[in-house]
């Protein structure tokens, strides 16, 4: 027998399942222009089944308390839309949004829009709101990943309850500034699911008093990070503040399921407080990322806390946490339980540990409270990638941990002799970056006029330093070569005077071209070239001024070059270092080093992971230029590769007949 009750709710559903326009209702429309009525819906300005963007739009703008997204049994299709604030927007069980086809084609046109409003919420249990985004792939829309479905900016008092918010050409949800240092405020995310979507099913870049509760971020895949969630300040005036999640779920995301990128927030920055709590990961690439910068300047402050989450089936690792020193963010991982990851690897562990090329600190400030790690395999449960040549092993490790293998249970405890045994020191004796005040460098120029230079390819983008006088004519080349498929760049080289101006700017019209550059000094001192050439390569071909690659900061990144390099080691200097590695998997590089008399004093064949020359007895103490070259490896692929002094200033040039020491 079927209830009456639900006849009638049957008939209109069915009526306007046929319907291709519902007329306005202008006496509706008029009572709410003048503030009688505090409800309205929005089929009272109509219903166009092609494309209701003007009426949502009208309806929106009215300014209502609160308006109904009526279920009309075909979706709303629309352009983007804007919200206003003060006002509640509640969709009806069964009603959906839906982008318009052949709309959308501004890289950030978002379908719903809270820039600078206040006071909003969209409420919406059994509703959807969805976008098209396999259409955004193809002409004529330009790839892009910011076609959010809710895109929320610098807004205050924002409530998101019940939606599923799907097919997006970036974030379902993307929390993000309009205006520099406005935070969102008080945002609360309840029982939201995020469904397929491009880019995260939701991006945090700057909140404060964010909660998000019972929420689902699934089968994000598309462009990177394709995570479920994604903490990702973009500028150090941001925060992460008072964010808590408590009972969500990431499912199959082709990236991580809890990703926090915060390299730009630093120590000055305001610290972070986050709290993830009874929530789940399961399949997605790895569960939980943490990755912050490492240097005392550049990592955040703060707390960071996973409590009683389960963390299962990763493809790869269950927790990840790159470049976090000691001093940096306090990170806990409570009652957690790690299961399942990586099924069947033997190569890939439960818990990973990495450092950069350029990291000066370990890992560290890391507790693990009663955590258990079940493994599918027999492997070790925790491993350190260390990339650098000068970091000690993990500092600051502690706590407990149940590893389950095998059906055998082994507790570990945390302490710093477990530290020591488990991550010994890689070099016996650590060498640090040094810097040098460039005033008192002393120029050697052996030769007169624009002379060839070695030639070695940069990859992507480095800074060159180029001395010369005021009034000196300055002459020199270089070549932009491809690496891949893709067009070449078109990013000028700037260059930059000692005080900072840009003083010439110079294109490439193609692959191969020797482009030349001449300009005439204005002032004593150090050049910046500035080089990016994108996912190619560059070299500097020749030059009539001393040149050299600045690797003061960092270290240089080269492709396929035999070189060779030279670097100056000033008189006295008792321990210094070079340091090689390939470009990662297959990637390899072979290398030696030389003294001022040419002599061999180092090499190693096929590079894969860090390798350090380490000159501690004595040899450079009566200085001079020194070199390193490269070769192709016996085994491997001979491309990416990067190189680095350590202990004497960074600076690589290009012939041993220009240069200046200290």
């Amino acid at each position: 027998m079927i209830n009456p009750y639900t006849i009638k709710r049957l008939i209109p559903v069915v009526f306007l399942t046929a319907t291709v326009a519902v007329a306005a209702d202008p006496g509706k429309v008029a009572q709410v222009a003048a503030g009688k009525l505090q409800e309205a819906r929005a089929s009272w300005w109509g219903f166009e089944q092609e494309d209701s963007t003007s009426v949502l739009q009208a309806a929106i703008n009215s300014g209502v308390p609160r308006l109904i997204v009526d279920n009309m049994g075909s979706p709303w299709i629309t352009a983007p839309l804007r919200c206003v604030s003060d006002q509640e927007i509640f969709f009806e069980s069964g009603s959906e949004v839906l982008a318009l086809k052949g709309s959308f084609i501004g890289q950030a046109d978002s379908l719903f829009s809270l820039v600078c409003v206040t006071n909003v919420t969209l409420r919406g249990p059994g509703a959807t709101l969805r976008m098209r985004r396999a259409d955004y792939d193809a002409p004529p829309y330009v790839k892009a990943e910011w076609r959010h479905v809710l895109n929320i900016k610098s807004s205050v008092n924002i409530k998101v309850y019940g939606l599923t918010l799907a097919e997006s050409g970036g974030d379902g949800i993307y929390l993000g500034v309009a205006q520099r240092k406005m935070t969102n405020l008080d945002v609360h995310i309840k029982d939201v699911i995020c469904d397929k979507n491009y880019r995260q099913g939701i991006s945090v870049i700057s909140a404060e008093n964010l909660l998000i509760e019972d929420t689902v971020m699934r089968d994000t895949a598309g462009t990177p990070p394709a995570a479920g969630i994604d903490f990702e300040p973009n500028h150090a005036d941001e925060r992460l503040k008072n964010c808590v999640m408590r009972n969500c779920l990431t499912e199959n995301n082709q990236g991580d399921g809890y990703e926090f990128y915060l390299p730009n927030l630093k120590r000055a920055s305001e610290p972070v407080s986050i709290l993830i709590e009874n929530s789940r990961s399961v399949n997605d690439r790895t569960a939980a990322r943490v990755i912050t910068g490492n240097s005392e300047e550049d990592a955040v402050r703060g707390s960071m806390t996973f409590k009683g989450c389960r963390f299962e089936s990763s493809q790869k690792q269950g927790i990840a946490v790159g470049r976090k020193p000691a001093a940096g963010v306090k990170l806990t991982f409570s009652q957690c339980h790690v299961s399942g990851c990586a099924p069947g690897n033997t190569d890939i562990s439960d818990m990973l540990l990495t450092n950069n090329m350029d990291d000066e600190r370990p890992v560290g400030n890391i507790l693990l409270d009663q955590v258990t790690f079940s493994q599918p395999v027999k492997r070790p449960w925790i491993t350190w990638q260390d990339f650098t040549f000068l970091s000690e092993p993990i500092t600051g490790i502690h706590g407990s941990v149940s590893i389950v293998s095998g059906g055998v249970r082994q507790e570990v405890e945390l302490t710093p002799e477990w530290a020591a045994a488990k991550f010994p020191l890689r070099f016996k004796v650590r060498v640090p970056r040094v810097t040098a005040d460039l005033a008192t460098a002393r120029m050697v120029d052996k030769t007169e006029g624009v002379s060839k230079l070695s030639p070695v390819e940069i990859r992507t983008r480095a800074t060159y330093l180029l001395f010369a006088k005021a009034g000196q004519e300055v002459s020199f080349s270089g070549q932009q070569t491809q690496v891949g498929k893709s067009g070449f760049s078109l990013k000028p080289l700037l260059v930059r005077s000692p005080s900072g101006k840009v003083i010439h700017k110079a294109a490439f019209k193609g692959f191969k071209q020797v482009l030349e550059i001449k300009f005439k000094a204005t002032e004593d001192g150090f050049h910046a070239l500035e080089v990016d050439v994108g996912s190619h390569a560059f070299a500097l071909l020749s030059a009539n001024v001393p040149a050299a690659i600045d690797a003061s900061k960092k270290s240089a990144s080269l492709i396929r070059c035999a070189g060779p390099l030279f670097f100056a080691v000033p008189q006295g200097t008792a321990l210094f270092a070079v340091g090689v590695v390939g470009g990662g998997g297959v990637e390899a590089v072979s290398a030696a080093v030389c003294d001022p008399d040419g002599k061999e004093v180092w090499r190693k064949d096929t590079i894969t992971v860090f390798e350090r020359f380490t000159a501690d007895d004595g040899q450079g103490l009566p200085g001079g230029l020194w070199q390193v070259r490269f070769a192709r490896p016996s085994t491997g692929v001979f491309e990416d590769f990067k190189v680095e002094t350590l202990g004497v200033p960074g600076y690589l040039f290009l012939s041993p007949d220009r240069y200046w020491s200290f």
